[in-house]
């Protein structure tokens, strides 16, 4: 590696409640130290991976020719769909800036034949089939419902139905996602719904169906603990509305 400053994007992004962001920029830290490079942290924080409307990572894409290595965790922090991530890194590849994964034996830096690339794009087949296992677990159910001769309606909230299969609406899922982990916290179900412009009849049943949906666990007796302590006053919950990083859904994102 070069002695000289090198110019960093370091990507960091958490999913769920449970994730912390401190332990992605500690082990990026760890390798490249603050004070011989120069780096630019991008952070998208209670974010999907399914969804490239992520503001930061839009961010890091407009401005990537900038830096001389774009440094993450993991290969699944950009992003899941094989697609998206395919084009990040051939256009990383055409401005010349390299890619580290600091959690995985992947990577561009100082690396210089083919195993390093063989393992790249097989990393990005790998997090592609995470996202598509979790559509498949959703049009399993459909079909074994229609098997067992139930009525089956209309799609989950955040998919449609296209040539007879699921797809994914990335603004929807996006919201859905987010309205599970706030309601966890111990918020109101059909409040915290109004607030990401789902439709009150689409609450039980995103519930009902968190992880396998949404891939986002929901338990209905912890959330009732949760409530009672927000409601008793031993728990308390700032505004969605007062919080920066939850602006309304029509504000952050993106429904091309």
């Amino acid at each position: 590696m070069s002695e000289l400053t090198m110019q960093i994007a370091a990507y960091v992004r958490i999913s769920t409640d449970d994730q912390n962001e401190q332990r992605q920029m500690r082990a990026i830290r760890e390798k490249y130290d603050e004070q011989d490079n120069q780096i630019e942290w991008h952070c998208d924080l209670g974010e999907s991976g399914a969804s490239t409307s992520r503001q930061e990572y839009q961010r890091l894409r407009e401005s990537v020719a900038e830096y001389d290595v774009v440094v993450a965790h993991e290969l699944d922090r950009f992003g899941r769909s094989f697609a998206d991530l395919a084009g990040f890194v051939e256009d990383l590849r055409e401005k010349g800036v390299d890619i580290d994964l600091v959690n995985q034996p992947i990577g561009t830096v100082g690396e210089d034949d083919w195993m390093a690339e063989m393992m790249l794009n097989m990393m990005m087949v790998f997090a592609d089939a995470e996202r598509k296992m979790i559509r498949s677990r959703v049009q399993e159910g459909i079909d074994a419902a229609i098997a067992d001769g139930k009525r089956v309606g209309r799609p989950p909230f955040g998919y449609t139905v296209e040539d007879g299969f699921l797809q994914q609406i990335p603004s929807e899922y996006v919201r859905a996602q987010s309205f599970i982990r706030e309601v966890r916290k111990g918020r109101e179900k059909h409040a915290t719904a109004s607030f990401f412009e789902i439709p009150g009849s689409a609450v039980q049943s995103i519930l009902a169906r968190a992880e396998a949906n949404y891939d986002v666990p929901f338990d209905n007796d912890q959330w009732r603990l949760e409530r009672a302590k927000v409601d008793a006053g031993e728990k308390e919950l700032p505004p969605l509305d007062a919080r920066s990083e939850q602006q309304p859904p029509s504000a952050r994102i993106s429904t091309e």
